[in-house]
């Protein structure tokens, strides 16, 4: 991390009557009275930021970041030194940026939000052995103190619009905008002077002959893996006596001492070039303590994970993905038998890859791949103490078959505005080896501003741990297509469910006899899809998606009620009466129909019943108070026996209000 900025909000250089612009910080040297010091000023990068969110290597910017508030000029000193150094380095970005001139210090200087705009590009930083070799001529050095910076007003400005910005998304656009304008970083150390750099891997270096003049231009230029950056004048380099001397009828001075005379011959100031830079210091850190503050808390908000892990189990092993966190997925591949037993996630930089690795000593291999631009933004997990299940569905509608098993109840996995960077997983071990006990997805908020069908609603699951899942968000997938009937088969258990989809058009198709609650714009509600379980012949269970015209609204769905008569109530909720308990009265209706049809089913042995929120909200503007689904679950042999609804209105008495879709 670079140095701390402890101006606070400006209160350290109080006493002091401001920034003086006028600020000559070669007033104590013998540059003092030069006529190209604007120009130096710029080969300095003076105050300007500096963007390093390229592994390639740092880009110099020219706008001015910060302002000078010291009292006191920026320690300067001249010197007339020749250095040669060799380092190593050990990836592919910190090579980059030390054949720049960038010291270790510098590079390894980050902060969250450097890291961030670093992974979002997704390049790879390959590791390996480098080494670099620098003939440094030293002219001229500079060391600001991080306590004598403030910001730009524009820059703080731009930050503060950001921070002001409605939704998680935006507010992170707008400030990685802001860094990309600005700099990442801006320079508290640097040299000045002129430079010859060579960089190649540590085995091709090792292989150089052991007489071979290195410094030799001739014989560098052959060599074909390496790099070689020259610092000086910016105009063509000659061979004198082993030594670099530049032209004289082009520069007019040597850079390095000639090998006879061994002294050197002064370069004009207008051609030194940045050859070291020691310090930076992240432009974030130049910001008033408040903004620090809510920029810290922006960041935190980042990631979210769900569905929230309540458990411990010191007997499981935990695998956790947050490190991968800000690199995009490209593909994820489960391996699977009736039961989850290994997931991995390979990243979009083409080397980052996560396994969460259980027993995979039987099972098929699934892979999801993702195309540009795609996430995931949904899991669909089945579990029951052990995790059975996968399905996933992208931003694009896309979804993937559900690998693995489908024992028990479905969870639907999500966060609002998030994409699914990864997962935490714990991994128990079991009589078949080690599975996979729970799953955590994580999920991004800077990626995309809206998950399309992000205010979608899941009703509880209502039905058998038995049976093959369907899903039908893949016929929905992202339209505003809904269901305009559903047709339920039943005797004594329900042995099918037919339901019909049509887009939604300008038209509809609604009667006005026939229509459903409104939203407060006036627009009809709707509920759109189903998905559960099925057996070869009965439809063993399912659960309601619903979606609302306007998805502003979160959880508006399309409703068609009828009241019951006083009979009908109490026969559909009270169990007042045992000898009625184990009835259940169905309705089905056709689209458009003015009229409904109750028919009364008794089940042939004890159900279970079952009852859950269908919508975790009120519905805008609607006289209801709730509403509510009621199964009916044979414990016998585990079929769906029976389907009902109600609505609470909220002025009214307890009553039943059955529902067509």
């Amino acid at each position: 991390m670079g140095p701390s900025n402890n101006n606070d909000n400006y209160e350290v250089n109080s006493s002091s009557p401001g920034p003086n612009w006028d600020l000559d910080i070669f007033a104590l040297t013998s540059l003092k009275d030069a006529k190209d010091k604007g120009a130096l000023l710029q080969n300095i990068g003076y105050l300007c930021g500096i963007r390093v969110n390229n592994n390639d290597g740092p880009q110099n910017l020219t706008r001015r970041v910060a302002q000078f508030i010291g009292t006191e000029p920026p320690i300067t000193q001249e010197m007339n030194d020749f250095l040669t150094e060799t380092i190593t380095t050990n990836s592919e970005r910190e090579t980059n940026y030390t054949h720049q001139g960038w010291s270790k210090a510098a590079t390894s200087t980050t902060s969250p939000w450097i890291s961030s705009r670093i992974a979002a590009n997704n390049q790879q930083n390959e590791k390996g052995t480098w080494l670099t070799r620098r003939a440094l001529v030293q002219r001229f050095s500079l060391r600001i103190s991080p306590e004598d910076l403030i910001p730009a007003p524009e820059f703080e400005a731009e930050i503060q619009a950001a921070l002001a910005k409605s939704t998680v998304f935006q507010q992170f656009e707008a400030v990685y905008r802001a860094l990309n304008k600005w700099g990442d970083v801006v320079v508290l150390g640097i040299e000045m002077g002129t430079s010859l750099v060579l960089t190649d891997s540590s085995t091709n270096m090792n292989q150089l002959p052991t007489m071979a003049e290195w410094t030799d231009t001739s014989y560098l230029a052959t060599i074909q893996t390496a790099r070689i950056t020259r610092k000086v004048c910016g105009r063509r380099l000659s061979i004198l006596g082993g030594w670099y001397m530049a032209n004289k009828d082009k520069c007019g001075h040597a850079i390095l001492p000639d090998s006879g005379t061994k002294a050197f011959i002064p370069v004009s100031p207008i051609y030194w070039r940045q050859t070291i830079i020691k310090e930076v210091l992240p432009t974030t850190r130049l910001l008033p303590l408040e903004l620090q503050s809510q920029l810290s808390q922006l960041y935190s908000q980042r990631l979210t994970y769900n569905p929230v892990i309540t458990r411990s189990d010191s007997s499981c092993r935990t695998h956790d993905d947050t490190h991968y966190a800000s690199m995009n997925v490209s593909s994820v591949i489960i391996h699977a038998t009736g039961d989850v037993r290994s997931v991995t996630f390979k990243y979009a930089d083409g080397i980052g890859l996560s396994k969460h690795e259980g027993s995979e000593n039987d099972g098929i291999q699934h892979e999801f791949v993702l195309v540009d631009g795609e996430h995931i933004t949904e899991m669909l997990i089945w579990r029951d103490g052990w995790v059975y299940g996968i399905q996933f569905v992208t931003n694009f509608g896309r979804c993937s078959p559900n690998m693995g098993g489908s024992w028990n109840k479905p969870t639907v996995a999500r966060s609002k505005g998030g994409v699914l960077v990864g997962i935490v997983s714990l991994i128990k071990k079991h009589e078949m080896g080690h599975l996979f006990r729970d799953i955590q997805g994580i999920w991004r908020h800077d990626v995309v501003d809206k998950v399309p069908k992000e205010d979608d609603v899941f009703s509880d699951y209502f039905g058998s741990k038995k049976g093959m899942p369907f899903n039908d968000r893949v016929i929905v997938r992202n339209s505003d297509m809904a269901i305009s009937r559903i047709e339920v088969r039943c005797w004594n258990i329900i042995d099918g469910v037919q339901v019909c989809y049509f887009p939604r058009g300008s038209n509809g198709r609604y009667r006005p006899k026939k229509r459903s609650p409104e939203d407060t714009k006036g627009r009809p509600m709707r509920l759109q899809y189903l998905c559960g379980k099925r057996t070869e012949n009965f439809l063993s269970g399912f659960m309601f998606t619903g979606s609302g015209s306007n998805p502003s609204f979160l959880g508006q769905h399309r409703y068609i009620v009828q009241e019951l008569t006083r009979q009908d109530r109490i026969l559909g909720i009270t169990k007042r009466n045992p000898s009625i308990q184990h009835t259940l009265i169905t309705t089905t209706a056709a689209v458009g129909s003015c009229c409904s049809t109750w028919r009364r089913v008794t089940l042939p042995d004890p159900g279970r019943i079952t009852t859950a929120d269908l919508v975790s909200t009120r519905v805008p503007h609607a006289p209801f108070r709730q509403i509510f689904t009621l199964g009916w679950v044979s414990e016998r042999y585990g079929h769906m026996i029976g389907l009902g609804a109600m609505l609470l209105p909220s002025n009214w008495p307890p009553s039943i209000l059955m529902l067509e879709f």
